[in-house]
């Protein structure tokens, strides 16, 4: 599917402050922790608990900065209840530091009163006035210099509120600046909006339509360690190109490598000063096309050309990390918003105390963990969160981690605004890569009766009958219509006539939703060799007329075969073996009288041969022959011989398949299958094979046995009228070796 997208990428990562930005003396955010999806991540639904926290950043600015009267107001959203007990004083991290509040007497006071809740922090805080924080002395303490917590309520969404429910936060906090001094500021949240939504996972079939103005998210690739900053990248969230002290809280960098030396040993000592940022990030390189998703691409040497990632060093303030505006999308069609995610500092933490990893009297986090704030982001669309990471902890194991969630346009749908909301503070910690954001058009398997192609005789002519099996886990993509291409699949035309299209009725088979489309049989001859054809299916029949239509890159291809004709002559035995590592062909012929000479051919893949030798026939009666390959094998090759009479008239011998790898396997089998199955196997000498069929509960449904000659084989195993409809596991096995395959019925 290919799509015209007028698309803003904007990796905002702008985590705005009260009436100042990232210098200003103080940072106030709000967040929305999914306590139920903590380690998780997952959507939102109803019964789950929701931490509402605060952010109060007090920073020195050249000189101490002290606020007084802090308070912080909120009220209860409709649609969820209030759990006693839950205030409390954390630090950045979570972990509280004061409370939980009794709501009755404490230090710090905090109130309930019929939805509406008053929180009082700070230094000779009491349950009618907030206190004072100063930013060198006050906890919790960023290193001494920033006053850092977070003021908490918890509340749970009702069990009996419904999936499409929204719940709707607000709230603000007040204080008054002593030093320097200042009018009394009242910090307004905007309307924050969550919707309850069902969690359907991922697309098993997905093409990405995301923005191209940043590489559809991947961030492309290059030579150069640092990259520019993307097209619309935000000015108030500031870019530094990597070093070994940046970059900092409230900076990002877009590189190849995070070692600021493009060192490439990932196992180097913390700390290392000189190849860590700060002597404790991660080495390693971005996550594109990694070959193992889980563990991303090795870190680049300099000179290396390798995709990018996005590294930041989130702010102490939580707002927009991401943000991209589609147009053109489908109505009525499932999409995929996703990203990959790292967690890049194992040791940042920074205690309640002011203390750093590794300092003298450092107070670890809970399970002895010292890598410091986690990462935790809302995906949201339109404005409105729909899913939630959780938080990212470090893991060396499984460093990158993809979350995401799956959704459905309206039947008008063709606008939406994607972001990426992070959810925690910055300082000691939340340091994270971000690569490979995308939004993918979800679509179902189709599955051709005969793929890649079919093939006949062209001399005869032969008939073709194709089906196309739709599988999907909605009951959503039920029009289709049939195409044909004469230009190799790279232009296709829509075919005409009754069965060419239509609305299929799906069926549930196994928890997919399932239907068969058959073009009406045809009789293929010469000039329909190299045709393809494939079926493009859409959730609507204006979707099916335009570039919503999806296919899977499934087709099949019409080709037709010189098959040769009856000749007196007959092959009585065609067989070969190895002598080192060249193969040595055997054959045997009766009645060859009138025979001028043999072909012999030879196959990479057992459907395209060459001619290798040209041998002249004895015509005699029996005759015997013998021919040596002069080329050494490596792998398996396919051999056949063709009789050739002086008018040109021929006939195939069998295949057989001689090579370095000559075992049993099972070349293909067609799926999905009515009554019978086709099948292609590779015999390393003639043998009986043993063939079971069994139904998606493990049961058997028929057990057979089929002689093979050495080589290649194609099997027709029949029978199976009577078998209803679903989902069929059939075995080969020979002389121990056994292969398995999936089909659908």
């Amino acid at each position: 599917m290919k799509k015209t997208l007028h698309a803003l990428l904007t990796i905002l990562l702008i985590f705005t402050g009260s009436l100042v930005i990232a210098q200003g003396r103080v940072d106030i955010g709000k967040s929305y922790a999914n306590i139920s999806k903590i380690k998780t991540g997952g959507t939102y639904n109803p019964g789950d608990t929701i931490e509402v926290r605060v952010t109060i950043a007090v920073k020195t600015q050249g000189s101490a900065t002290t606020i007084d009267s802090v308070q912080v107001f909120d009220n209860v959203p409709l649609k969820t209840i209030y759990i006693p007990g839950s205030m409390r004083v954390a630090t950045n991290e979570g972990i509280t530091y004061r409370g939980p509040f009794t709501e009755a007497v404490d230090g710090d006071w905090g109130k309930n009163t019929v939805g509406a809740i008053t929180i009082n922090v700070g230094n000779k805080a009491n349950g009618t006035r907030g206190g004072r924080l100063k930013s060198d002395s006050s906890r919790p303490s960023f290193y001494n210099s920033h006053c850092i917590m977070m003021v908490c309520y918890r509340v749970r969404i009702n069990p009996s509120a419904n999936y499409f429910d929204t719940l709707k936060f607000g709230g603000s906090v007040r204080y008054r600046p002593i030093s320097p001094a200042g009018a009394a500021v009242t910090h307004v949240f905007p309307e924050y909006k969550i919707i309850l939504f069902q969690n359907n996972g991922y697309c098993v079939n997905s093409t990405n339509v995301s923005a191209t103005s940043d590489f559809g998210g991947t961030f492309g690739q290059g030579t150069s360690h640092n990259r520019a900053a993307p097209l619309a990248f935000t000015t108030t969230y500031i870019k530094q190109n990597i070093s070994t002290g940046q970059p900092n809280d409230y900076y990002y960098a877009i590189v190849k490598n995070s070692s600021p030396t493009s060192a490439t040993n990932p196992n180097l000592s913390l700390p290392n000063s000189s190849n860590r940022v700060f002597g404790l990030w991660d080495i390693a390189g971005d996550h594109t096309n990694a070959s193992n998703p889980s563990a991303g691409n090795a870190p680049p040497s300099s000179s290396a050309n390798a995709g990018y990632m996005v590294l930041i060093n989130a702010s102490y303030n939580t707002d927009i990390a991401y943000q991209e505006t589609l147009n053109n999308l489908c109505p009525n069609t499932y999409y995929e918003f996703s990203a990959w995610y790292r967690n890049v500092c194992p040791r940042c933490s920074c205690d309640s105390m002011g203390r750093g990893s590794g300092t003298n009297g450092f107070i670890t986090g809970p399970g002895n963990d010292s890598s410091g704030v986690k990462p935790n982001l809302n995906f949201e669309m339109n404005g409105v969160a729909y899913y939630t990471t959780g938080d990212i902890k470090y893991d060396r194991g499984v460093p990158w981690k993809k979350f995401g969630f799956t959704f459905v346009t309206g039947p008008t749908q063709t606008f939406a605004q994607f972001a990426i909301r992070n959810n925690s503070p910055g300082g000691g910690g939340n340091d994270w890569a971000i690569d490979d954001i995308k939004v993918a058009h979800c679509g179902p398997d189709l599955i051709m009766n005969y793929h890649p192609y079919v093939i006949g005789c062209k001399e005869t002519g032969f008939p073709v009958s194709l089906s196309d099996t739709i599988r999907f886990r909605y009951n959503s993509y039920t029009y289709f219509k049939w195409q044909r291409s004469n230009v190799g699949g790279t232009i296709w035309t829509d075919m005409v006539g009754p069965g060419t299209s239509g609305v299929g009725t799906p069926v549930l088979v196994n928890g997919m939703y399932q239907y068969v489309t058959t073009l009406p049989s045809f009789w293929a001859t010469a000039g329909d060799s190299g045709v393809y054809y494939r079926v493009v299916v859409a959730t609507t029949a204006a979707n099916l007329s335009n570039d919503c239509a999806y296919s899977n890159g499934s087709s099949t291809m019409v080709s037709a075969v010189t098959c040769g004709v009856i000749l007196q002559g007959n092959f009585t035995r065609f067989r070969g073996n190895l002598l080192g590592k060249k193969a040595q062909l055997h054959w045997e012929t009766a009645n060859e009288q009138g025979i001028a000479h043999y072909f012999v051919e030879k196959s990479r893949d057992g459907v395209n041969f060459e001619d290798i030798a040209n041998i002249n026939a004895q015509n005699i009666s029996p005759a015997y022959y013998n021919f040596t390959d002069p080329d050494a094998l490596n792998g398996n090759y396919y051999y056949r011989l063709k009789m050739v009479q002086p008018d040109g008239l021929f006939k195939y011998s069998n295949i057989i398949s001689l090579g370095t790898q000559a075992n049993f396997q099972v070349i293909g089998v067609q799926n999905p299958f009515n009554n019978e199955i086709k099948a292609s196997v590779l015999m390393p000498q003639a043998g009986a094979i043993n063939i079971s069929l069994h139904n998606d509960k493990g049961q058997l449904i028929k057990r057979i046995k089929k002689d093979a000659g050495h080589g290649y084989n194609q099997l027709l195993i029949d029978g199976w009228s009577n078998l209803s409809n679903g989902l069929y596991f059939i075995s080969f096995e020979y002389k121990g070796i056994v292969e398995r395959r999936k089909l659908m019925r």
